[in-house]
C-alpha cells in the first residue's frame, strides 16, 4: 500500500458520518473552566514562585498586553495560598492594568486581615485612573470608616490614607 492509499484510508476515520473520533490531547478534551484553571495556575506560578523570578517581568508585560485583569482578579479571588495572595495583588499595580471598574473588590482587599494584602490593595487603588461611579466610592468610604472603628494598629494609618484617596475620586 502506498502513502496515497494510506491517506485515503485514514480519512474515513475522521468522517463524522462514519466514526466518532476523539483526538487525545486536543483542546476538545478541556472545557473552558479547565483552560481558565490552567491559565490561572500558570500565572500564579509565574508571579509567586521564586524559581520563576526572571520571568515575572515578562509575565506582567503579557498580562498588560493581553488586558488580562480579569484573570488576575480570578486568581486573587480563588487563591488557596493565603501567604502568597499579596504577591498576586501586587501584580495588579505592577502590571499597570487599570482596575478602576474593580474598585469595590480592592476596597474589600484593603480591609483584609493580612497587612501585606491591605497594603498592596491600597497601592492598586492609588494607581487607579477612573472613571469611578460615585456610588462605589461613597460605599467604599463608608465601609472603610466602619472598619476603622474596630482596629488599633499601623493599619489605621493606611486606611486614613485610603479614605483620603477615595474622597479625591468624588
Amino acid at each position: 500500500m502506498d502513502k496515497e492509499e494510506n491517506k485515503d484510508g485514514l480519512k474515513k476515520y475522521f468522517n463524522p458520518e462514519e466514526y466518532v473520533t476523539k483526538i487525545v490531547g486536543s483542546t476538545d478534551d478541556l472545557n473552558i473552566d479547565d483552560i481558565m484553571e490552567e491559565k490561572i495556575s500558570a500565572i500564579v506560578s509565574l508571579l509567586t514562585d521564586p524559581e520563576n523570578k526572571e520571568l515575572k517581568e515578562e509575565a506582567l508585560l503579557t498580562l498588560k498586553k493581553e488586558n488580562a485583569g480579569d484573570l488576575l482578579i480570578t486568581a486573587i479571588f480563588n487563591s488557596k495560598m493565603k501567604h502568597k495572595k499579596h504577591i498576586l495583588v501586587a501584580a495588579c499595580w505592577e502590571s499597570e492594568i487599570n482596575f478602576s471598574t474593580q474598585l469595590p473588590f480592592f476596597i474589600n482587599l484593603a480591609l483584609d486581615a493580612d497587612y501585606l494584602v491591605s497594603l498592596e490593595a491600597i497601592t492598586v487603588i492609588e494607581n487607579m485612573e477612573g472613571p469611578f461611579t460615585d456610588t462605589h466610592v461613597k460605599e467604599g468610604i463608608i465601609k472603610v470608616k466602619e472598619y476603622q472603628k474596630n482596629i488599633t494598629s499601623e493599619k489605621a494609618v493606611l486606611l486614613n490614607d485610603l479614605v483620603a484617596k477615595l474622597e479625591s475620586f468624588l
